[in-house]
């Protein structure tokens, strides 16, 4: 035996243990919570990606949950429709810078839109208005806005509006009523009445007594209308219009008879042009031999024209004419065209080779250098009765030429005038 003073040497101890590793369990334990992770964030972000209807979700527990995702999902539906928009635009313009066909914002919302709900749609989009719920929730507020007002006017004028109208009396007529309504109760005058009354579809036939006849005037805008109504009468202004018709109706059967009548005169009087156009046919033979001799005579006739015009050309503008001559007084003298007779001047038997149309000029021009001389002193006109002044004017100008006027055409129409220059 062994005490426990024996050496420690000979004592032989149990072996140890090795240590326990957990390396493998923490490898497991990280992949199981890498899994989870993934999981859970897969399913999150799947639901992020694709998130679920609205419908779909839980049910908040109250409102201001509700109204945080209604905000966004307005906000979600605001933002995609600013998109659409934009892109839209987008696209416009580089189909404008190439000269097509642009889109039009309708075009995307065409499902389910009636053509006045397309054609509002686009216009709001062409005057640059916000196409979400939230721009046209405002135009709704706008119009229903001008509807009030409307509204509030239409009650105005509905204050103007007629009572129980007059009742016709014999002998009355829509004509003379309304012109008693503008003229005594409005203070119109009658030619502005008249005016007014010419307007309307007055009724033209005549009024049953117990009818109604109401009138309405603004005077702010000078309206006038008016109306009949049956009232008491038997019969209405439409039952009135139709009897006229019927009368015109009748009128028309009458006139067809007569048509038919005359469709038996007509086949009558074909008969008699068919005999006629026999007799025509005989004509006609004779008719080519006249032609030759009309054409034989048309030529003669245009010649004879040709010389008529030709004559009267020359026979007016002969009469239309004024014949001068212009001369230093020594040279007329010498040419025979001025002659003294008895102390007075006289134009001698002498063909004028200068003349002027009355019709198109009355000036004549003399210049000195047609004479050979370097100024004009004076101008005599011969004969002696036609006076500067009053049939002839007669100015100088500071270049030495003189202009000479026609004052009275009937005294020197067809007349020899001799202009007897002196230098």
């Amino acid at each position: 035996m062994q005490s426990l003073f024996d050496p420690v040497e000979d004592i032989k101890l149990p072996e140890e243990k090795p240590k326990r590793s957990y390396k493998k369990i923490f490898q497991i334990l990280a992949a199981v919570v890498a899994a989870i992770g993934l999981g859970i964030g897969g399913y999150f972000g799947y639901f992020a990606l694709f998130p679920k209807k609205l419908t779909e979700r839980p049910v908040p527990m109250n409102m201001e949950k509700l109204l945080v995702e209604l905000k966004s999902a307005r906000d979600s539906i605001d933002s995609e429709t600013r998109d659409i928009y934009g892109r839209i635009q987008q696209f416009n313009s580089r189909m404008e810078t190439l000269g097509r066909k642009p889109v039009s914002f309708s075009q995307v919302f065409l499902q389910g839109l009636s053509a006045e709900e397309e054609q509002a749609l686009d216009e709001l989009v062409r005057q640059e208005k916000d196409p979400s719920y939230r721009g046209i929730l405002g135009q709704v507020v706008e119009d229903m806005k001008k509807i009030r007002d409307l509204q509030n006017k239409v009650s105005q004028l509905e204050t103007l509006l007629p009572g129980d109208g007059l009742e016709v009396k014999p002998g009355d007529t829509h004509m003379k009523l309304a012109m008693q309504y503008l003229e005594k109760e409005k203070g119109i005058p009658e030619s502005r009445a008249r005016e007014l009354i010419a307007r309307l579809n007055i009724l033209e036939t005549g009024m049953d007594k117990g009818m109604k006849v109401h009138f309405y005037y603004d005077p702010a805008k000078d309206f006038f209308g008016t109306w009949v109504a049956q009232g008491d009468a038997k019969r209405s202004p439409l039952a009135l219009v139709r009897a006229k018709e019927m009368k015109l109706i009748q009128e028309r059967e009458a006139a067809v008879a007569k048509a038919t009548n005359l469709a038996d005169e007509k086949a009558i009087l074909e008969e008699i042009r068919d005999n006629l156009q026999k007799e025509i046919e005989g004509l006609d033979a004779k008719k080519a031999q006249l032609e030759s001799t009309v054409s034989q005579l048309e030529l003669d006739k245009s010649k004879a024209e040709e010389n008529y015009r030709v004559t009267s050309a020359k026979l007016s503008e002969h009469q239309n004419s004024v014949w001068y001559d212009a001369d230093l007084e020594d040279r007329l003298r010498a040419r025979g065209v001025l002659r003294t007779v008895n102390k007075v001047e006289n134009i001698g038997e002498v063909k004028f080779a200068n003349n002027i149309d009355l019709t198109k000029t009355k000036s004549i021009t003399l210049k000195p250098s047609q004479f050979g001389i370097d100024h004009i002193r004076d101008v005599r006109v011969v004969p002696t009765f036609l006076k500067e002044g009053r049939d002839i004017g007669v100015r100088f100008v500071e270049d030495g030429t003189v202009e000479v006027t026609v004052l009275n055409e009937s005294a020197l129409r067809g007349q020899k005038i001799l202009f007897v220059v002196a230098q």
